[in-house]
């Protein structure tokens, strides 16, 4: 089952979770440049795997130069296609990595919520405005997506594709329900998946953990309720003073749907609630956003999802 056609780059801007120091970083780019991307696939192939069902994961191990850990993942790109191309986007549930390899990779080190995938694209995750770093202290280390909607049987739904052109013992991982983790190539699957990461040699060398990136006296945003949300959903910020403050909601590809918030507010705590409509007054999409609280000289995010 070939997709037809060659995939095109896709780009989802991913929402920081928490206050985060304005210049705040485990190092700099300029003295920790980032590395040419790891991937598991190779050839033009792409064949897509209808296979999973909702809560299993496919995976992909990932092994650097010994001499490149500790290392900070920026970035990560997961192939998505059908055999018709052309669905509408998927949100699912989880992208997962895990500080450890076949055949058990662990307890996940980092989840981003609610991922949207394009149909017939790689589409890339960037991870690094995220507040606290993605370490990984020593290799092997495995990305992983855990599916939210079932595809097996079906090949003119979107899944994960793989390259088709053999499978590497080790590096595709899936986790099955029931079963547990597995080689994917022990499994049948003829190809690797077409996974990719960017990453950079540099761990935190300051002694200072990422916690110490969140600003206590900051502003923050408790936990949107409820989430997912079908229609309303209420927002609940607090801020260590009295001060001029906007509440916003955007989309990934960073445009603002709409301003809940533009006012001095007191110190403590508020709630606004979205209707779940953008400015113009229509409803927004199925999919995930996200709300960020500014002030003066800091942010703060959350993600948020909708569903229908």
């Amino acid at each position: 089952m070939i997709v037809g056609k060659r995939f095109r780059a896709a780009l989802a801007v991913v929402a920081a979770t928490a206050v985060v120091a304005p210049g705040a970083g485990v190092c700099a780019a300029a003295t920790c440049p980032e590395r040419p991307a790891l991937q598991s696939f190779v050839g033009a192939g792409r064949v897509t795997c209808p296979c999973f069902a909702t809560r299993e994961q496919a995976g992909v191990v990932f092994s650097a130069p010994a001499a490149d850990y500790p290392l900070e993942v920026l970035r990560v790109g997961i192939g998505w296609g059908s055999q018709s191309g052309g669905n509408p986007t998927s949100l699912e549930k989880a992208i997962h990595v895990y500080a450890g390899g076949l055949p058990d990779p662990g307890s996940p080190v980092f989840t981003l919520d609610g991922p949207v995938l394009n149909d017939g694209a790689i589409n890339q995750f960037n991870l690094e405005p995220l507040p606290g770093a993605i370490v990984i202290p020593s290799g092997p280390f495995t990305v992983a997506l855990e599916f939210q909607t079932a595809n097996a049987g079906n090949p003119f739904v979107p899944s994960v594709v793989h390259d088709g052109n053999g499978c590497q013992n080790g590096i595709n991982a899936v986790y099955a329900i029931p079963g547990g983790w597995s080689d994917a190539c022990a499994l049948g699957v003829s190809g690797d998946w077409v996974f990719f990461v960017v990453y950079r040699p540099c761990a935190p060398t300051t002694g200072v953990e990422p916690e110490a990136r969140v600003l206590a006296s900051a502003p923050s945003i408790m936990p949107p309720r409820p989430n997912p949300s079908r229609a309303a959903t209420d927002f609940e910020f607090v801020l260590a003073s009295a001060q001029h403050a906007t509440l916003s909601i955007y989309d990934l590809g960073g445009r603002r749907l709409t301003k809940l918030a533009d006012a001095t507010f007191a110190s403590g705590s508020h709630r606004i609630t979205w209707n779940g409509r953008a400015a113009d007054g229509s409803r927004a999409q199925p999919g995930v956003y996200f709300v960020e609280l500014m002030t003066a000289d800091q942010h703060a995010r959350r993600r948020v999802v909708i569903v229908r």
